[in-house]
């Protein structure tokens, strides 16, 4: 089995914590908006969409703050939150349901269903299992300190930058038509 270089880990870690913070304050922010995004989904009864919401928000900030503590389980609890958000984004793709918001960029950047956002939460299931795989036991210095800093800012700035594209792809068609 490979093992991972703990600066590797730290910043899949860091990254991941970072991803569902954010989420979870977007989605804390318009907790209405997101009961009725998660409601669109059509996976839960609609009385349940409500209490379905609130223990994803809290998934979310409990995997979070566990990734940032270095706690084990919750590298599992990434895997189970992206690979849910995967399986209802692909069940509504299958559907034929490319209108619905994803939920993943919170009330102010609506973003429908695409191959793109399973790709993307395929890759991200993939970082968040880099988690799982053993460590190696090493010491870091300040060198790698620095490149788990400079490589965080990169993942942010490429993930944001690929979630803007992604957002702004359906009116750049529409513009084309």
């Amino acid at each position: 089995m490979p093992v991972v270089d703990p600066a590797l880990s730290i910043t899949a870690a860091a990254g991941l914590a970072l991803l569902f913070l954010a989420a979870g304050v977007h989605k804390l922010r318009a907790p209405r908006l997101f009961v009725a995004t998660l409601a669109a989904y059509r996976l839960v009864p609609q009385s349940l969409a409500p209490v379905a919401a609130w223990l994803v928000m809290a998934g979310e900030f409990a995997v979070g703050i566990g990734l940032l503590a270095g706690v084990r389980i919750a590298a599992w609890g990434a895997v189970a939150l992206l690979a849910t958000y995967l399986l209802a984004m692909g069940i509504n793709l299958a559907r034929g349901r490319r209108d619905i918001d994803c939920g993943c960029s919170g009330p102010a950047a609506r973003q429908p269903l695409s191959g793109w956002l399973l790709a993307r939460n395929v890759a991200l299931t993939g970082v968040a299992g880099v988690l799982l795989l053993p460590h190696a036991e090493r010491v870091l210095g300040l060198w790698d300190w620095i490149v788990v800093a400079l490589a965080l800012i990169a993942a942010t700035l490429v993930y944001i930058a690929a979630n803007l594209l992604l957002a702004t792809a359906p009116r750049l068609q529409q513009l084309r038509s």
